[in-house]
């Protein structure tokens, strides 16, 4: 009894020091993570054909954290933002908008790197996934706002509706 006692101990202390470590190196990271978050939702709704062509109608008035169409099409044009494709990376290489990033809404972590390298925190972003049903691009710009960056809309109308506009096209991997 004694040697299983004295195991678990070791085992709990060995546990402690671990997340004491953690917890210090993550303060020290110039991007470490907010032990407590503070980021919100940039939208949850589930986004219909309706709300785009209502929000183009007023392209100066769009919902907060709602991109169009048409004011997609103008920033990728002026390169004034960085995209970022939430599908999954095989349909992000069969098609996506020129010069977008691919991170995939549930694999965040395995692109930490590509954020920390191409993403500067005050950037303007812009989510798109596959179309108004899909809400990849709203879970992803609302981790992207809990890691912090500050900036993050959602194209709600997605590549379904860039495409359907007959815009530019790339496919493939980034390069």
């Amino acid at each position: 009894m004694k040697s299983f006692l004295k195991e678990l101990a070791g085992g709990i202390a060995l546990m402690v020091v671990a997340s004491l470590v953690g917890v210090a190196v993550n303060a020290v990271r110039p991007n470490g993570v907010a032990l407590i978050q503070h980021g919100e939702a940039v939208s949850t709704a589930v986004h219909t054909q309706a709300d785009s062509t209502a929000a183009a109608a007023d392209s100066t008035a769009p919902r907060e954290g709602v991109v169009t169409l048409e004011q997609m099409k103008q920033m990728v044009d002026s390169g004034t933002i960085v995209v970022i494709d939430a599908r999954s990376t095989e349909e992000y290489e069969q098609g996506h908008i020129p010069g977008s990033i691919n991170i995939p809404h549930d694999r965040i972590p395995e692109f930490q790197d590509v954020l920390n390298n191409e993403v500067p925190m005050d950037a303007q972003i812009v989510c798109y996934c596959r179309s108004f049903t899909c809400d990849f691009s709203d879970l992803l710009a609302t981790e992207l706002k809990i890691i912090g960056y500050s900036n993050v809309s959602v194209f709600s109308g997605g590549w379904d509706q860039w495409q359907k506009a007959g815009y530019p096209a790339e496919t493939g991997p980034r390069s």
